[in-house]
């Protein structure tokens, strides 16, 4: 599905500044995979992400998803097919707009249908049904503003309008790091819920090594730009946090450090 092939990233390149935050970076992503990734601090993981999402361009290699070269291809564009979900609950969803109406532009992305048309009926109908599957009582609440809203309701209905129309890829970058432990559970249930009911190829970005361990069937590791563990299998069914740990400074020689790392 997703082919990351030898891609580099510098930012702000031959200046005192200078900083390879990706270093030819390859990864081969199979459709409906799940993929934890964690790493030590400034590894590359949110650079990945925004990579793949289109936020910059990429100094060298080639991004290919579904057999379409996409290195060039605009932000804007990505989007039509690349859910995203960020770390902020502020981002991702219209703070002056109601619930139906984030969900109406949602649901009406890739055919670019205008707000009056996503907002009859059979729109509402559908827009509740979805909303039933956080029990956060939104389904009844879609004339409210979403600045109204809590951080995690919000963040559980971006999860909603990011994978409503099914993306090819979908991209969550510590989408639960902000929130208190109970509504996290509750969205990483959600996320869980709806990557393998809609069959999504994800790839989540956490700092929680029980998260990653737990979650989806793939993790890697990243670190200085480039990934050094791919796990997977009964290996990763099996791994637990101070074998993940230890394997980690087994093969860099060095421990892991991340001054936001939650074990559990």
């Amino acid at each position: 599905m997703v082919i990351l092939d030898h891609i580099q990233k510098i930012f702000h390149q031959d200046t005192p500044n200078e900083n390879q935050a990706l270093n030819n970076l390859s990864l081969k992503i199979e459709d409906g995979d799940f993929i934890t990734v964690i790493g030590s601090n400034g590894a590359g993981k949110s650079t990945m992400l925004n990579a793949m999402a289109g936020v910059f361009p990429i100094n060298k290699g080639k991004i290919v998803l579904d057999g379409k070269d996409i290195t060039n291809l605009a932000e804007h564009k990505r989007a039509a097919f690349i859910g995203r979900v960020f770390q902020d609950p502020m981002l991702g969803t219209s703070p002056s707009m109601t619930i139906e109406e984030n969900l109406s532009m949602a649901y009406a992305r890739p055919r670019n249908m205008s707000l009056h048309w996503g907002l009859d009926f059979y729109r509402r109908k559908i827009f509740k049904d979805y909303l039933k599957d956080i029990p956060l009582g939104l389904e009844n609440r879609l004339s409210t503003k979403v600045k109204l809203l809590s951080g995690g309701q919000r963040q559980s209905l971006t999860l909603i309008m990011a994978t409503m129309k099914k993306p090819k890829l979908l991209l969550l970058d510590e989408h639960t790091a902000a929130l208190d432990p109970k509504t996290a559970i509750l969205v990483n249930n959600l996320t869980q819920k709806i990557v393998y009911k809609n069959k999504i190829t994800t790839i989540m970005v956490t700092h929680n090594l029980e998260h990653a361990i737990k979650m989806g069937n793939r993790l890697i590791m990243m670190h200085k730009g480039n990934i050094v563990m791919d796990i997977k299998g009964e290996e990763k069914s099996t791994m637990t946090i101070p074998r993940l740990l230890n394997k980690f400074e087994q093969l860099q020689g060095e421990k892991f450090v991340d001054d936001r790392v939650m074990l559990a």
